[in-house]
This record gives C-alpha cells, structure tokens and sequence, in this order.
C-alpha cells in the first residue's frame, strides 16, 4: 500500500497533526450561496421561525379536531367556512359582516342582503364545495374543471371561478390552469415544507395570472388544502352517512353538517386587518406575510375548538337525558354541527313540534348556552360558540 494513502482527507487511519499556528486562527465563513428568487429555497431566520411556529399550530389543530367528537368537528369546519368565505371576499375587494352571511347562508337573513353580501354568498358556496373534495381531486386542470362542470349541472348559479375577470374565455382559462398547475412546478412546492409550499403555490398562482383567469379566492382554497396533500394534515371527511348525524338534516344543501372534513389551513381568516400585507405577486416579505397570517388563522381556529368543546360540556350537562327516548344527545349535536339554528330547522331535524322545538331552545337562551342573533321577536335564530 502506498504511503500516499495515509494523506487522504478524511482517511480514519491518519496519523495525528499537530496544528500550524496558522490553522488556529478563526476560519473565514464561507460565502453565502446567491439569493434566488424562489421561496422554497432561500430562507431567512425569522421566515423558518415562523414557518415552525405555524407547523406545530397546523398539527396541533388538527390532532385536537381528530380527537374531537363529530358533532364539533363539523361545527368547527362550517363556522370556519363562513368566516374564510367574508375574509376572502375582503380580499376581494367585497366588505360583508360575518354575522349577516352567516344568516344568509343559512336561510336565516328577514332581509334582502345587499349587493356586496350577495357576492359573498358563491364564495361560501365555493369554499364548501372545495372543502368537499379530496386534495388529489384539486390538482390537476383536468379534474378542476370537471368540478365546475359537474356542480353547474347541480346548482344553478354555481361557477368555481368565483371572482375571474368576466372576459375569460375557456381556451384562455385552460392554459393558464395548466401552468399554475403544471407537474414540475407542484413538484418543486413538495420538496418544500407544507407551508412554505402553499405560500409558494399561491405566489405562483398570481405570478401566472391565474387570479384574473380562475380567481383568487380559488387559489387561496387550493393552497389552504396544500399541507393536506402533503400529508402534514389529516383529509378526513366524516361523509353524509355517519351515524351521528342519521337524520338531523334532510335539506339538500353543500352545508350537511355530517362533513366533517376539509383543510384546517384557512388562510384569508389570518389576513383580517393585515390586507395591506396580501401581496402574493410581490416575494419580497410575502413568504413571513403568509406565514404570519396562518399562524394567525390557525390561532382562531384553535380558540374556536376550545369555545365548541366547552359548549359541548355544557350541553351535555344541561340536556343530560333523563328517560330512554329523550332526544337530550341528538339535539346538543344539532346544536353544536349546525352555525344557526331555528326553531323550525329544529323541529324537523329531530321530528318534534314547533311549539316544542321553541320551547328548548328559550331554555338554553335563558340559561346562556346559545345565543340569540338575528335580533327578532319571532323566527329567532340561534348560534352556540
């Protein structure tokens, strides 16, 4: 063996040096690679913070809604849709209060919602619908697409591109969503963290213009549903035949309170009085922006879980079953599944009479453990949080 070997870097079997005086000196750092602009590869300090700090609210949420009953799950995911659906309208430019389209959507408004909250309304719709579907069916044009032709058959009004440019047309629209959804680019958002890739997937959604051809509020959905496709969160989706909820709600609606699925991202609600910081088409600072505004969300979103698992305590406590048929335990779970409640949403999801239905529900409102919210003498509407 050549004596040449022992003086390989790195060789194990080297003998011992003793240091140059030289050698002791501090090393100079080494040069800092080029900043390239691309989010998912050059960080700074406070970005990766950010980005941990988000994380572990994104899973704690998420671990706390799968180990919750379904009854506050799927009241969380429809409060939280109501609440991303005004957020994202903000966005949009449409300033609407969360209370009203609460009662609008829920066929509780005694008005003619004005012009801003009626195009509030679709984006409810929309984030319903998204929320529905599972992320491998939300990533491909093809597949996009397919969704809005499909629920235009079954909703009238319905369109997925809620907030495009009306001047679009369907050639312009294909080709852009094949760009924003092109298989090397969602393959280079992968290889970086859930966050930090949905960040990116919506820079890149505006960097293509696909908010002009598709929407904004679309690309704000898609990147919510990212850390799901990542697998960082759960995709769960309780289905409309869970035995929870068998027979609470017959009405044909997006909103069955049996889901109890959907992304835990919601990231509009974090930019509510930050919108001067919704800069997506700018990358200087949108990458601690974005995560700043889903560490944000995620706060409500945890305060949320916290305020309908207390409330179901409550409930439980206040309609604890007192005989056999009482319908003490089906009802707490309307309560909690269902943002609004009437009285005659509740006679006929637990086959009772009006007069009945009225009654328990001015109990707990003497009691405090729901709210009265539309402000009237009669045809009164419920919220419990």
């Amino acid at each position: 063996m050549s004596e040449d070997w022992w003086d390989v870097p790195g060789n194990p079997y080297a003998p011992a040096k003793t240091p140059s005086p030289a050698s002791l000196e501090p090393a100079s750092p080494p040069p800092l690679p080029p900043q390239e602009d691309d989010l998912c590869r050059s960080y700074a300090t406070a970005e990766l913070m950010a980005s941990e700090a988000a994380t572990a609210a994104l899973v704690r949420l998420d671990c706390g809604l799968a180990g919750s009953s379904p009854a506050v799950a799927a009241g969380w995911v429809n409060r939280m849709a109501i609440e991303e659906a005004a957020a994202s309208a903000r966005l949009n430019g449409v300033l609407v209060d969360t209370a009203d389209l609460r009662l609008l959507a829920w066929d509780s408004l005694d008005r003619a919602p004005d012009p801003d909250l009626a195009q509030a309304l679709p984006l409810y719709d929309l984030v319903r619908r998204i929320a529905a579907r599972h992320p491998r069916h939300l990533y491909t044009p093809r597949r996009l697409a397919a969704l809005d032709r499909t629920r235009h058959t079954r909703a009238t009004g319905f369109s997925l591109w809620n907030g495009a440019v009306e001047d679009v047309d369907a050639e312009e629209r294909w080709g852009v969503l094949q760009a924003a959804l092109a298989p090397d680019a969602l393959a280079h958002f992968r290889a970086a963290p859930a966050l930090i890739g949905a960040a990116a997937f919506l820079a890149h959604w505006h960097q293509v213009r696909a908010d002009r051809s598709a929407g904004a509020a679309l690309g704000r959905l898609l990147a919510a549903w990212w850390p799901a496709r990542q697998g960082l969160v759960l995709a769960r989706h309780g289905g409309l035949h869970n035995p929870a909820f068998e027979g609470l709600d017959t009405f044909a609606s997006p909103t069955h309170p049996a889901f109890a699925g959907g992304p835990v991202l919601m990231p509009s609600i974090g930019f509510l009085g930050y919108a001067m910081e919704y800069r997506p088409n700018r990358r200087e600072g949108w990458l601690l922006a974005f995560l700043e505004a889903a560490a944000r969300g995620l706060a409500r979103g945890n305060m949320l879980l916290r305020r309908l698992r207390l409330a179901k305590s409550r409930l439980a406590e206040a309609l604890r079953p007192k005989r056999s048929t009482s319908r003490g335990p089906q009802m707490a779970a309307f309560l909690l599944a269902q943002p609004v409640v009437t009285s005659g949403r509740l006679a006929h999801a637990l086959d009772m009479s009006g007069t009945a239905a009225r009654a328990l529900l001015d109990g707990l409102h003497r009691d405090r453990l729901v709210l009265e919210i539309s402000g009237r003498d009669a045809y009164r509407a419920y919220v419990v949080e």
